[in-house]
């Protein structure tokens, strides 16, 4: 819900994007802002996707207690040109700046709808008075998988990790 104090908030809402149970979705995250403009309603289109909001689905892990809970979401600018997400990296190359660090989290592999990677923070936060399982789009941890990714260094079964840096 907030940014790190190299760089300033533009935004923060609530995270979404495409149900996991829908195979037509968008594919990426949103981060949807708290005050929306609605243009002209459109007149009952034959074609059309839906957004729903995001929860975590972290059963069983070190964040067990935000399973279920709806997601919030920031947007933050830095002054830096180049912003980069590295999986299975908790440091940044030299002379670059971490924003944060934490973990890959995408859709689950058994679902229809696929979803964007994105490094989510390791000290997640959650919307106060959000525990309901409504099941929109969800965020699950990615785990490496061994075999074209080579087990060594790889750890087959294994969270990855993520950081954000800037340059």
């Amino acid at each position: 819900m907030s940014c790190s104090s190299t760089s300033e908030l533009v935004y923060d809402g609530y995270a979404g994007g495409g149900s996991f149970a829908e195979s037509g979705a968008g594919t990426n995250y949103l981060c949807l802002p708290k005050d929306p403009e609605w243009g002209a309603e459109v007149q009952s289109p034959a074609y059309f996707g839906y957004v729903h909001g995001a929860e975590y689905q972290t059963h069983r892990t070190m964040f067990d207690d935000l399973k279920d809970h709806d997601v919030p979401c920031a947007v933050c600018r830095t002054n830096s040109t180049n912003v980069l997400m590295i999986p299975a990296k908790q440091t940044c190359p030299t002379g670059w700046i971490r924003e944060f660090f934490g973990y890959l989290m995408s859709s689950s592999n058994s679902h229809a709808s696929a979803k964007e990677f994105i490094c989510m923070d390791g000290n997640p936060e959650a919307l106060t008075g959000t525990y309901l399982d409504k099941n929109g789009a969800l965020f699950h941890f990615q785990k490496a998988v061994c075999g074209s990714l080579p087990c060594t260094p790889y750890i087959n079964g294994r969270e990855l990790s993520c950081v954000v840096c800037t340059k």
